[in-house]
C-alpha cells in the first residue's frame, strides 16, 4: 500500500511539475503580448496603424533631395545659408566643367535672376572620376527668398524652361532642438538590421534618424514611420538613387548634406551605416553624456573611435550586436565623428574624449582576424536591448 501512494504521489508531483512548465512558458508568451499591447494601447494590428497618420508631429526637414542630371554634372538638394546665399551639393564627372551661371527662382517672378557663382571642391576619386562639390549661388541685394536654384555649364542655347530646378531648403533655426540625429549612409538594406538599429539606439537617448536608402520597401519605411512616434521618435527616409554604382564617395556626401539638413534643428549629429552602433562606456544614456561635453565646446566635433566585429553563423532569433564580444585588433585609425550644429563652413575643433564611447560595426569577415580583444561594453544594454518593441516583433516573427 506504502508502495501505490509513494508512486501516486511521484505521479502528482510529475503532472504538478510539467503543468508548471508549461505555464510558465505560455506566461512568458502572454507577457510578451500584453506588453505589445500596452504599448500600442490597443491590439497589435498593423492593417490599422497604417491606417493612422502621424505626420502631422513631425519636423519639417523641407523638399525631398533627389540627384538628377544637369548636362555632364548632377545635383542633390540645396540649402538657403543665409536670405541671399544658396548652398548646393553636385557630383561632377570632369574637373574641367563646373557650372559656370546660376540662376535663383523667385516666387513673385517668371523668370529667375542672375546670381554670383562660385564653387568648392569637397573631394575626389580620379579612379572613378568623381568630384564632389558645393555650389554656391548668391545675390549683392537681398530681394525676396529663392524657392529653387538652376546652374548651367553651357550657357549657349540654354532657355529657362529647360532649366532643371533644385528645390531650395530653408535652414531657418528651430526653437524646440532636437538633441542628437543620427544619419545613416547608404548600404544594404535588411529589415533586421534597420529594426535592431533603431532600437538599441532609441534606447539611448537618440531622438531622430534620417536614413538614405536605396532599396529599402516602402512597407517597412511605411511601418517605421507609422511606429515612430508611439516609440518616441522621429524618422525619416530619402530614396538614395546615386547616379554612380562604383563610389566610395556616398557616406562623406550623407555626412555633408546631413549637416547641412540639421542646423538649427538638432544640437549634435553623426553619420553612421546601419551596422554601426555608439557604445556609451559609463552612461545608458548618450544624451546625458555629450550633455557635459556641449558646455566645453562651440563649432567643434567629438572623435569616437571605431571597432569592427566579425559575424559568423547569425542567430536570427537574438539581435546582430549581441552575438559577438571579439573586437578585431588591426591598425585601423577609422573614427566616426559627433557634430554640434554647424554649417559645414565653420572651423571645427575635434576633440578626442578617450574611454567615453566607442562605435561597434558588425560585419561579415572574409577571414580570421589573426588577434581580438573581448569587449563586452554592449551587455550593459542587453534586457533592455532584447525586450525592446521592435526586437520583440521580430522575434516572434510579427513584422513581414
Amino acid at each position: 500500500m506504502r508502495k501505490y501512494r509513494t508512486l501516486c504521489l511521484f505521479l502528482t508531483s510529475v503532472v504538478s511539475l510539467s503543468l508548471l512548465l508549461v505555464y510558465r512558458n505560455e506566461y512568458n508568451r502572454l507577457h510578451y503580448v500584453l506588453e505589445v499591447f500596452d504599448f500600442f494601447g490597443q491590439p497589435c494590428n498593423f492593417s490599422e496603424l497604417f491606417k493612422n497618420d502621424f505626420i502631422h508631429q513631425y519636423k519639417d526637414w523641407g523638399p525631398i533631395p533627389t540627384w538628377q542630371q544637369n548636362e555632364d554634372m548632377y545635383t542633390y538638394s540645396a540649402f538657403l545659408i543665409n536670405n541671399s546665399q544658396v548652398k548646393v551639393i553636385a557630383l561632377q564627372s570632369t574637373k574641367k566643367e563646373v557650372a559656370r551661371v546660376c540662376y535663383l527662382w523667385f516666387e513673385d517672378r517668371e523668370t529667375p535672376v542672375v546670381g554670383e557663382f562660385k564653387s568648392f571642391l569637397i573631394e575626389g576619386n580620379a579612379a572613378y572620376r568623381q568630384w564632389i562639390y558645393y555650389y554656391y549661388c548668391s545675390l549683392s541685394t537681398n530681394k525676396s527668398t529663392p524657392y529653387a536654384v538652376s546652374f548651367v555649364i553651357k550657357k549657349r542655347n540654354k532657355t529657362f524652361e529647360h532649366m532643371k530646378k533644385i528645390m531650395i531648403t530653408s535652414n531657418i533655426k528651430s526653437k524646440d532642438l532636437f538633441n542628437i540625429t543620427i544619419c545613416v549612409s547608404p548600404t544594404l538594406f535588411s529589415k533586421k538590421l534597420l529594426l535592431e538599429f533603431i532600437s538599441f539606439h532609441e534606447l539611448i537617448g537618440i531622438e531622430n534618424f534620417i536614413f538614405y536608402l536605396h532599396d529599402i520597401p516602402y512597407n517597412v519605411s511605411k511601418l517605421v514611420s507609422m511606429l515612430s512616434p508611439k516609440l518616441g521618435i522621429q524618422s525619416t527616409f530619402y530614396i538614395w538613387n546615386y547616379p554612380k554604382l562604383e563610389s566610395n564617395l556616398s557616406r562623406l556626401i550623407v555626412e555633408k548634406e546631413c549637416l547641412l539638413r540639421t542646423f538649427g534643428k538638432t544640437v549634435n549629429t553623426i553619420t553612421l551605416e546601419i551596422d554601426e552602433y555608439i557604445i556609451p562606456f559609463y552612461s545608458h544614456s548618450l544624451s546625458r553624456m555629450l550633455s557635459e561635453y556641449n558646455l566645453k565646446r562651440k563649432n567643434g566635433r567629438l572623435s569616437f573611435p571605431l571597432q569592427k566585429f566579425c559575424l559568423e553563423n547569425e542567430n536570427p532569433h537574438q539581435p546582430i550586436a549581441l552575438q559577438n564580444f571579439n573586437a578585431v585588433v588591426d591598425n585601423s585609425t577609422i573614427v566616426r565623428y559627433m557634430y554640434k550644429s554647424i554649417d559645414n563652413d565653420s572651423t571645427l575643433i575635434t576633440q578626442m574624449i578617450e574611454d567615453t564611447a566607442s562605435i561597434h560595426k558588425y560585419i561579415k569577415c572574409t577571414q580570421t582576424p589573426i588577434k581580438v580583444h573581448e569587449d563586452r561594453s554592449i551587455t550593459r544594454f542587453r534586457k533592455d536591448f532584447v525586450r525592446s518593441t521592435l526586437v520583440q516583433l521580430l522575434i516572434h516573427d510579427n513584422i513581414k
